[in-house]
């Protein structure tokens, strides 16, 4: 009896065997994921669970190899030499990170840092929420006399499931892209033009007014650079310069692409979420303290220049 069911085993491994052969990949390369047509157009998430918007984290190096040196000690760094780029991992010291979705895989890859010359490194990453995370990480890991983190480089619009497909380096995918750079010293140069136009108080106030709105309701390029004040304001400034970037993907995405800053300011307003509001429009707030001093405190002093001065 006992030989009579070994042999049916011996029987059953050798049908399978040809079968398990075919299984086999013939080639090391990770094929592209197939998408069903039918959710071709849904737009894409990260695997830990955030809607899937590239973001760039720049750092000015001040010791490229002390950063080099703080790499190699993290666990959860990997030199990645043949693409020459350093590879955040969502393991050991990073395991502790709390992501929307916390299932996802050791060693899911969170992003990766590209040196672009001896001073500067980005760190290329698939999500929002694993910028912020990654500022306060790796700023209790990389001192400040080591590398400071200077700007960001934001995509304003979300990918679909089609696009995240093809989308296998990040890097190329910012480097090729057209980049419009935000001066926000611009936009106080301006203010300042403004309240030095006139004498009168109320007419400041109403031309200041004016422009912001106007600044507000201007759509938002597809891809653009803005200074970060990371250290002096903390992770809230940079909470509330991302978020409201965020909606207005996503209002984009869903069909309403005449949707701006101006409208989203209005919903916030609307719907009573001042807890939100401040949060996200903390960059405002020191427009408006600023709008203050010069509308309101020291300006009125000053004269109207005169063409001499201009």
């Amino acid at each position: 009896m006992a030989s009579k069911r070994s042999r049916k085993v011996k029987k059953r491994q050798k049908a399978l065997q040809p079968r398990r052969r075919q299984q086999q990949p013939t080639s090391t390369q990770r094929p592209l994921p197939q998408i069903p047509p039918e959710h071709a157009d849904h737009f894409a998430m990260t695997l830990t669970g955030e809607i899937l918007q590239p973001i760039r984290l720049h750092y000015d190096v001040l010791d490229a190899g002390e950063l080099r040196a703080v790499f190699t000690k993290l666990r959860c760094i990997d030199n990645d030499a043949p693409r020459k780029r350093w590879v955040w991992l969502y393991t050991d010291e990073a395991r502790g990170l709390s992501f929307k979705d916390k299932r996802a895989a050791d060693h899911t890859v969170l992003g990766e840092f590209v040196f672009k010359g001896s001073d500067e490194v980005v760190l290329n990453l698939r999500s929002f929420e694993r910028a912020t995370h990654a500022l306060g990480f790796f700023d209790q890991h990389i001192p400040r006399t080591v590398a400071r983190v200077t700007a960001v480089t934001v995509s304003n619009r979300v990918i679909s499931l089609q696009d995240a497909s093809s989308l296998t380096s990040l890097d190329h995918y910012f480097d090729s892209a057209e980049v419009v750079v935000q001066d926000a010293e611009s936009i106080m140069q301006r203010l300042q033009d403004i309240a030095s136009s006139t004498t009168d108080t109320q007419e400041r106030i109403a031309l200041a007014g004016k422009y912001m709105e106007e600044k507000a309701k201007t759509p938002l390029p597809p891809m653009e650079r803005v200074a970060l004040n990371y250290y002096e304001d903390g992770i809230h400034s940079v909470e509330a310069l991302l978020a409201p970037r965020q909606v207005i993907a996503m209002q984009h995405w869903q069909g309403n692409t005449s949707y701006t800053y101006h409208d989203f300011v209005l919903e916030m307003f609307q719907h009573g979420r001042r807890g939100v509001l401040s949060r996200c429009v903390l960059t405002g707030y020191r427009i408006l303290s600023f709008l203050r001093r010069t509308c309101l405190g020291g300006l009125k002093r000053m004269s109207v220049p005169t063409k001499s001065a201009q």
